[in-house]
């Protein structure tokens, strides 16, 4: 094993809360139920031996291009070994253990540096799970809003396809590619009154009459901004406001762009839990009635965003918005956020705030009372 992967085993075989965390998580979860629970279940994982394993290997393995129920996994892999043992008592004890984030944080660090490598170019190719087959790059042109049976990948994004990886030097580079400023629409640049959205993505949630603290992991969660917000010194501002809330799938565009025309006001970087899984009874309210979503990430859009790794920029929009806040939360082994603003700076509509790097993420933008959303 990588040193690093080793140190996380004896830690677990040293603590005892967190030893048998680990092995109690393997007893109490539960088999797929079907075909497609089966593919986002690393089902050869039995016992946290394996579990590490898998972990050592996938830390020199960048992700690669997958379709259908598995490509989530295919996307963000550590996220697919372990979405097995999320709904556990066991689990959430485990992936929520200080000293267990801590390693995961080690593990994490040492993926990031693969995937910023060139040696991660070996899935930028043109074949089967290859970034550059057919497939994915219909797939990402369509993602951005382009009909792959007339539009080509180099027509929407900076790329060089003379060079056999396009240009790209890493993973990491292909994950945040640019696009060609022609296809990045900004919605009526010079109307106060209309907000753009900051990111390629799918409209989770709106929600209205935020309170200062409430209880974020029951039922139908409710948004607790003194959570979202770290307590901040602006939260009293938006209490009684307005979210929404959009995620970011794994070939979506993951730059983020100012939804209003501004001035940076203050930004935080708020470091979270790697793997925040809501609690088991939170996972079984969420199934109860009609609910089938087979995905633990998409099910808990709404509870991380009080106890991930969170990026918050302030912005004093010109009115009738004023302040606001936009907020990039990282998900899993994705929690990397990135911003590239700083106090004081004057935003256009449409001027790049930051990147999500690795994987999918979500994010939202909080508005305060009295504004019509």
């Amino acid at each position: 094993l990588d040193p690093i992967v080793q140190e996380f085993q004896d830690y677990i075989e040293r603590e005892g809360v967190v030893y048998a965390a680990f092995n109690e998580m393997f007893e109490q979860a539960p088999p797929p139920q079907n075909e497609d629970q089966a593919k986002v279940c690393c089902l050869g994982i039995r016992d946290y031996v394996d579990l590490m394993e898998m972990i050592d290997t996938n830390l020199t393995t960048a992700p690669s291009f997958g379709e259908g129920v598995s490509a989530m996994v295919a996307a963000v892999p550590y996220y697919g070994i372990i979405s097995r043992f999320c709904n556990t008592p066991a689990g959430y004890n485990a992936f929520t253990h200080p000293g267990v984030n801590e390693r995961f944080c080690r593990v994490f660090t040492a993926w990031h540096g693969y995937l910023t490598s060139a040696a991660s170019t070996n899935v930028i190719y043109d074949g089967e799970g290859g970034w550059l087959g057919t497939a994915a790059l219909n797939a990402m042109v369509q993602s951005a809003g382009g009909n792959p049976q007339q539009d080509t990948f180099d027509n929407f994004f900076i790329c060089d396809t003379s060079d056999p990886h396009y240009g790209f030097k890493s993973y990491d580079e292909l994950f945040v590619r640019e696009l060609k400023a022609i296809h990045r629409a900004v919605v009526f640049p010079d109307d106060p009154t209309i907000v753009n959205s900051a990111c390629s993505s799918t409209v989770h949630k709106l929600y209205y009459n935020l309170k200062k603290t409430d209880r974020f992991w029951i039922k139908n969660t409710p948004y607790s901004l003194n959570h979202i917000l770290a307590e901040d010194d602006l939260v009293d501002t938006f209490v009684d406001g307005t979210l929404i809330q959009a995620m970011l799938g794994s070939l979506d565009y993951h730059r983020w762009r100012s939804p209003v025309s501004g001035t940076v006001v203050k930004t935080r970087l708020i470091s979270g839990a790697t793997h925040p899984n809501p609690p088991p009874t939170y996972y079984a309210a969420c199934l109860d009635d009609d609910h089938t979503d087979l995905d633990v990430v998409s099910r808990s859009q709404d509870f991380v965003t009080a106890i991930s790794t969170r990026a918050l920029i302030f912005i004093q929009a010109d009115e009738p918005v004023g302040l606001m806040c936009f907020v990039g939360v990282g998900l899993g082994e994705v929690s990397t956020c990135n911003v590239v603003v700083t106090e004081g700076q004057v935003l256009n509509k449409g001027d790049e705030l930051g990147q999500f790097h690795f994987g999918g993420s979500t994010h939202c933008l909080i508005f305060q009372p009295g504004l019509t959303v």
